[in-house]
């Protein structure tokens, strides 16, 4: 994970979203010039949302700053390819696929809020499915091991669901080792940078952006804690 798959912990971070609407996000269309053929043009504004986008479904962009760059193609690619889509380059001011545009509207809408309808009972016809048989006795246990020693950022509290980025489950250490190389220093600057960015474009889009920035802000603030313990331990 790089610079925005948080990026991605961080951060992820686009589209016009609406206000909630039946527990989900509605999202609206994103602004666009009179255009032909299913292409709008690459606008930096226009930009700038992508890369925020391909941020918040845990794709790093690179910078979020409206300009169509190496990272961005990268990260573009990588989700056409996913999705089945055609591979193309985002220019400056270029033509922009809105089919390529509305799937990444919507996915990035379903990483910002919408939850999934839980199982329901058995369809009509279909045979329940059988409880699994008990399973055999298993032997006395080992001897416990030997208990973990303290954590000594227990104090810094976090929420683990803050630390789920692009469909994988992080740990706040491995979060820290595979985003930045397991330097709290670098961890919480570059996160500061990447809350601004986060901000700046909230500001402007409003309804469910606003939690990814406040997620964002909470995993600041977790590695802020950390900072303090290690320079005081110094």
């Amino acid at each position: 994970m790089k610079n925005g798959a948080f990026t991605g912990f961080v951060l992820a971070m686009v589209l016009c979203f609406g206000m909630p609407v039946g527990g989900g996000v509605a999202l609206a269309a994103v602004p666009q010039e009179p255009a032909q053929g299913g292409v709008i043009p690459a606008t930096p504004e226009l930009i700038r949302q992508i890369q925020f986008m391909l941020q918040t479904v845990g794709i790093d962009p690179g910078p979020i700053d409206g300009n169509a760059q190496a990272l961005t193609n990268r990260a573009a690619h990588q989700f056409q390819f996913q999705n089945a889509l055609p591979i193309t380059d985002i220019t400056n001011s270029g033509p922009i696929s809105t089919a390529f545009l509305d799937l990444l509207r919507k996915e990035a809408g379903a990483k910002l809020g919408v939850v999934p309808n839980p199982p329901g009972p058995n369809p009509p016809g279909q045979a329940a499915i059988a409880p699994a048989a008990p399973p055999a006795p298993t032997p006395p246990p080992a001897a416990p091991p030997a208990p973990p020693p303290p954590d000594r950022f227990a104090s810094c509290q976090f929420d683990p669901q803050d630390f789920a980025v692009g469909g994988k489950q992080y740990t706040p250490q491995s979060f820290l080792d595979e985003g930045f190389g397991g330097s709290t220093d670098r961890a919480v600057a570059n996160l500061t940078q990447r809350l601004k960015e986060a901000r700046d474009i909230a500001e402007k889009i409003g309804g469910s952006a606003l939690l990814e920035v406040q997620r964002q802000a909470r995993v600041l603030a977790y590695f802020e804690c950390r900072q303090k313990i290690e320079q005081a331990a110094k």
